[in-house]
């Protein structure tokens, strides 16, 4: 809840983009103590990347498009009578603000510790599938499935909505086994200062507590012809 993923993305769009670069970065919680604690951090890091502070609520998303493709299926020209309408535009499937306003589509999600209940696979995977454009991008990090209820259920949640998914489990020990091999105890020690200082503490973990990393990707929807 400090930012900490929104900041480095506003950071890395700050020293690697150029001046015309219009890309901006929304934060999100749903907790309004976290939504004030968030512009907080920003406000202290003075960052100059446009960017929003905005509640959202997992819920509100399937609801939202729901209604998003009734109407849609209303406007291509037929009703709950089954009677044919004269109006036809088009609607763009959005996601929606705790406040209930519409946003665009991103190209880009970075979400750390999303998934906590069972039923958090699904609402995740919704908002997911609701806020990115086709050929958009998310990338996860969690805990594992053995300290996190919903973990084992997200990637089917995801392939269920179309979206493509590649899990990465173990990622502590896999960092530690690599580490071994390269360099032995030095660079474990290395390794486990870096983590401390992300607030890792290893004897409360005792390595049951492992990461696990989800790379989604949206396919681009074929043309009709």
């Amino acid at each position: 809840g400090c930012g900490l993923v929104g900041l480095t993305a506003a950071t890395l769009l700050q020293n690697h983009t150029d001046e015309d670069n219009d890309d901006k970065v929304i934060f999100t919680d749903y907790n309004p103590v976290v939504l004030e604690n968030l512009q907080k951090n920003i406000d202290l890091n003075d960052f100059d990347v446009d960017h929003k502070v905005l509640g959202l609520d997992w819920f509100d998303q399937e609801e939202h498009q729901e209604q998003q493709q009734q109407q849609q299926q209303s406007d291509d020209g037929s009703d709950t009578t089954g009677e044919e309408t004269t109006t036809n535009t088009t609607t763009t499937t959005t996601w929606v603000d705790v406040e209930g306003n519409e946003h665009a589509k991103v190209r880009l999600i970075l979400g750390a510790d999303l998934i906590v209940c069972t039923n958090d696979a699904d609402l995740v995977a919704s908002t997911i599938d609701s806020a990115l454009i086709d050929g958009g991008k998310a990338f996860i990090l969690g805990a594992d499935q053995y300290t996190r209820f919903g973990v084992q259920n997200f990637p089917d949640a995801c392939r269920q909505l179309g979206l493509k998914v590649t899990v990465h489990e173990d990622l502590l020990e896999t960092n530690f086994a690599v580490a071994e091999e390269v360099d032995g105890e030095v660079q474990q020690e290395q390794l486990m200062e870096e983590l401390e200082l992300g607030g890792y503490n290893q004897r409360a973990a005792t390595m049951a507590h492992d990461f696990t990393f989800f790379h989604i990707t949206k396919p681009i929807a074929k043309a009709v012809a």
